[in-house]
């Protein structure tokens, strides 16, 4: 006789109870493995839009900001370089021991490398004094410079070297030393940078970015547009392009 002929009906009874729950409590398991899947699926697709959406809010496409902000017209005290006939005039509000300034810095430099003759750079000095304490005392520096027909070249090793200067109680020495490296007349750029003609010039730049409304540096004008900073340079290229390609 088989082993089915050896049990009783209870016991039949019994084991097909037993099949019958192991065979409900597979179904559960994998009832709920799928809810969890589903539910897991749809958390990952709200996170993905909600990364998505946070990117968009925090690396916006560059683009000319809705801030209206009157500025000065580009005159003969203004710091220029490039051509005054170019059809797209850049001007950048800087601070020379500001770190976004330095990290543009290089970005700026490599756009006038690039355009050549096709953009017109002004700078224009605006020292965060209450931010930065050697943002003074470098800006009249760089004028002195200026006054030696290095300002660009000084502005490179002030950007390039904040990290050097940018925390010294006196960074005159350091400053000095600077201008040895670019040939400058030491005796005339040492009384230069402290000279009633260099405070009242970096006073002056200073007093007029605070009355034209100007909250941060570095602050971008193209062809006298505030423009949102871009993130990057290829963002800053397109700006460029697109003030090329208007008539």
């Amino acid at each position: 006789m088989d082993e089915d002929h050896k049990l009783t009906k209870k016991e039949k009874r019994e084991l097909r109870r037993q099949e019958w729950q192991e065979k409900a409590q597979k179904e559960a398991k994998s009832s709920k493995i799928k809810r969890f899947t589903i539910w897991t699926g749809i958390v990952i697709v709200f996170l993905l839009v909600g990364f998505v959406l946070f990117q968009s809010i925090t690396s916006p496409s560059p683009q000319t900001s809705t801030q209206t902000i009157n500025i000065a017209p580009v005159s003969s005290r203004d710091i220029t370089e490039g051509n005054s006939k170019a059809k797209v005039t850049l001007i950048e509000y800087a601070d020379f021991q500001c770190p976004a300034c330095a990290a543009y810095h290089s970005l700026v430099d490599q756009l006038l490398k690039d355009y050549k003759n096709k953009i017109f750079y002004v700078y224009r000095i605006f020292p965060l004094t209450d931010a930065h304490q050697n943002a003074l005392i470098s800006a009249q520096a760089a004028y002195a410079a200026y006054q030696q027909g290095k300002f660009f070249q000084y502005d490179d090793l002030l950007f390039n070297k904040q990290a050097t200067w940018e925390n010294l109680t006196n960074p005159t020495n350091v400053f000095a030393d600077y201008a040895k490296s670019l040939n400058l007349d030491l005796n005339k750029f040492q009384t230069d940078i402290n000279s009633s003609q260099t405070k009242k010039y970096v006073q002056d730049s200073k007093n007029e970015a605070l009355n034209e409304g100007i909250l941060q540096t570095p602050s971008f004008f193209i062809n006298g547009h505030l423009i949102t900073n871009p993130s990057d340079y290829a963002g800053f290229k397109q700006l460029i392009d697109d003030a090329l390609s208007k008539k």
